[in-house]
């Protein structure tokens, strides 16, 4: 197993410990103060050296230290180192967390600027992955705070105690469960490409809908019962109805007789009708044609004045396009002279540049010494071909500026001349179609109705319409036929009637055909669901009997500590629980040396299945008498009376060292 050993730790300016250097027992190391002198600070140290978190796992604490008005210390380094021993191999640690203070130019005052931390390994400087990753390799960070703390296992969650436990325990299977058991080995032999908890889920699922619908059935009875009419006296009925339909047979032979007497005296009538139809079509295409010709050259000269309306419309919107097009060239033209004006006086600027040496450029910056003669000339030679570079290229950036703006201007004036003659073309139309006049002038749309009537041709139509039609009178039905139809009606009512009563019968049977199915249904579902709750209560049963395997198992790994895994509930159901006992006693309600010694049982089976044990931070420690046996090394911390820190080391005082003593 390998073992982690604290052999010394030394904490500067760490939440009020100034300069504290502790050595540790490599088995038993007790310390003792009262509150607020800096026990729980020497644990706090080591967890935030070796995971950057205090030993309640938070990242954000404060560590900086304060003054007596309780301000925050400036400029203060903070830092922790240790010495480890890790399997009798020596590892030196040391994290450290400054304050950054900068002094901008110009200014005499410095500026805080952040913090930066430093982790050294072995006194090599190590990014955070690197130091995350030889932490790791001494120990895992979750499986140090398992093994460290001894109230820390049992206060984190019901599921991540189980998982910590069933990992420790190993594996069951569902084989070795259900082994001698019937029930349990046809449900194994069930589950066919799915988990117990995939299979749970669709028996609960198929039971709800079972459920649901087992419930609507007796409803669903009742009203089926509740719509089935009273039986009649169906034969008496089934004869009325057939008297009746050989009646209705007679009326419909005769009322055919007649209707065939009726349809050849209508047919010579109908002949007529659409002979007078065409005629009429043929009397008003001539209509038609007549106003046509009367009308043309109305009809033409609206057409003319739509058209210049048109054409008037758009050259006024086009010339003001073009009107919006020139305004904007031209706004643009004020910018270019203005850039043009702009880039002279930058030239003139340019060549008027004088090169004038500065003094101090002759003089070295370090001892203020005047450089010889043959460097100063070298220098203001330096400076001087730079000087002509500079201004050279400022020319040649101002003489490109120039040439574009040049162009520039010359292309918004050439566009402002064809924007001129847009104008001037569309001004030309528009005097043009105003001048012609065509726009003011009426036209009165001549009546073709005299033409129409004087036309020979159009009166001839007229006379022949009128004579068919006169001669087109309905043939007149007999009162006979009239009778036979009100007869027929009779009948076919009376038959609807008889019908109607005989769907009675069939509504009978279907409904006691259904009730039948219902019923039928009823207990077949009634039988499934029994089924699946018999299948349901196994699979609760081999849940709790594999739950009560593994719970042996796991208690197995301890001295004195036993776990419970499964709750009964009031109402008999059971529940997934994880509450360590202590000698028959829940720990939550355990005194504390009770809690303090379980936490010590748990973090001795955890080691021995990680293979691993570090050391052991027994914080109040004062309600304790004995510790629980362990192989790990063991930092008890007591409150006592003493104003400042009693270091022990098997019962032994062994005074830590501290620079303010």
């Amino acid at each position: 197993m390998k073992k982690v050993i604290i052999k010394e730790i030394r904490l500067l300016n760490f939440k009020g410990l100034r300069d504290l250097t502790v050595e540790f027992d490599e088995c038993l190391t007790e310390i003792y103060g009262r509150n607020g002198v800096g026990k729980t600070s020497i644990f706090d140290g080591f967890t935030w050296l070796l995971f950057g978190k205090n030993s309640e796992d938070r990242k954000q604490f404060g560590i900086k230290t304060y003054d007596e008005a309780g301000n925050i210390i400036p400029k203060l380094p903070h830092e922790v180192s240790a010495v480890l021993l890790v399997d009798g191999e020596t590892v030196t640690l040391c994290r450290r967390f400054n304050e950054k203070w900068t002094k901008k130019r110009g200014s005499a005052v410095e500026e805080f600027a952040g913090h930066e931390e430093e982790r050294l390994y072995n006194d090599v400087p190590c990014s955070l992955k690197e130091w995350n990753e030889k932490i790791a390799a001494i120990c895992p960070e979750q499986v140090f705070k398992f093994i460290t703390n001894p109230l820390y296992f049992t206060a984190q969650s019901v599921d991540t105690q189980r998982s910590m436990l069933f990992r420790m325990a190993g594996g069951i299977t569902d084989e070795e469960i259900a082994a001698g058991n019937t029930d349990f080995a046809a449900l194994l032999a069930s589950l066919t490409g799915k988990t117990m908890e995939e299979h749970k889920k669709e028996i609960a699922v198929k039971k709800r809908r079972l459920k649901t619908e087992i419930e609507a059935i007796p409803e669903r009875i009742d009203e089926r019962r509740r719509d089935v009419p009273e039986a009649e006296d169906w034969a008496t009925i089934e004869a009325e109805l057939r008297q009746k339909q050989e009646a209705l047979a007679k009326v419909e032979e005769q009322i055919t007789d007649a209707a065939k007497a009726y349809a050849a005296a209508n047919e010579a009538r109908l002949d007529k009708i659409r002979k007078i139809g065409d005629l009429k079509n043929e009397r008003l295409a001539l209509e038609l044609k007549i106003k046509d010709e009367v009308q043309a050259l109305y009809r033409s000269d609206k057409a003319k004045q739509r058209a210049a309306a048109e054409d008037l419309e758009q050259a006024k919107r086009d010339k003001a396009a073009a009107e919006r097009d020139r305004d904007n060239a031209c706004r643009e033209l004020e910018a270019c002279t203005k850039r043009r004006e702009e880039l002279i006086e930058q030239w003139r600027s340019i060549n008027g540049r004088r090169l004038v040496f500065d003094e101090s450029e002759f003089i070295c910056p370090t001892c203020k010494r005047r450089f010889e003669i043959e460097e100063i000339e070298s220098r203001q030679q330096e400076i001087t071909e730079n000087f002509n570079r500079r201004n050279a290229a400022d020319l040649e950036e101002n003489n490109r500026r120039g040439k574009e703006n040049k162009a520039r201007m010359e292309e918004v004036q050439e566009y402002i001349r064809d924007c001129e003659t847009r104008i001037a073309k569309q001004e030309a139309i528009i005097t043009e179609i105003e001048a012609s006049g065509i726009l003011a002038a009426q036209f009165t749309e001549p009546d073709a109705t005299p033409t129409i009537e004087a036309n020979a041709e159009y009166i001839a139509l007229g006379k022949q319409i009128a004579a068919l039609e006169a001669d087109a009178t309905p043939a007149a039905a007999s009162s006979d036929n009239e009778l036979l139809r009100e007869g027929r009606e009779s009948l076919i009512a009376g038959i609807d009637a008889l019908k109607s009563q005989l769907m009675k019968r069939e509504q009978i049977e279907k409904n006691n055909q259904r009730i039948a199915e219902l019923e039928k249904s009823l207990r077949m579902q009634s039988e499934e669901l029994a089924q699946l709750e018999g299948i349901e209560f196994t699979m609760a049963a081999f849940s709790k009997a594999r739950t009560e395997a593994i719970e042996s198992k796991i208690n197995g790994l301890f001295d004195f500590v036993k776990f419970r895994l499964f709750e009964t509930q009031i109402n008999g159901g059971e529940v997934e629980t994880c509450e360590a006992m202590v000698n028959g006693v829940p720990f939550s309600d355990a005194n504390t040396a009770g809690q303090f010694n379980a936490g010590i049982d748990i973090i001795n089976a955890i080691c021995r299945f990680e293979g691993i044990s570090a050391p052991i931070f027994a914080d109040g420690s004062e309600s304790v008498n004995n510790l629980h046996p362990t192989q790990s090394q063991v930092i008890r911390l007591f409150v006592s009376l003493d104003d400042k820190l009693v270091i022990k080391h098997n019962g032994k005082s062994a005074q830590p060292k501290s620079l303010f003593d």
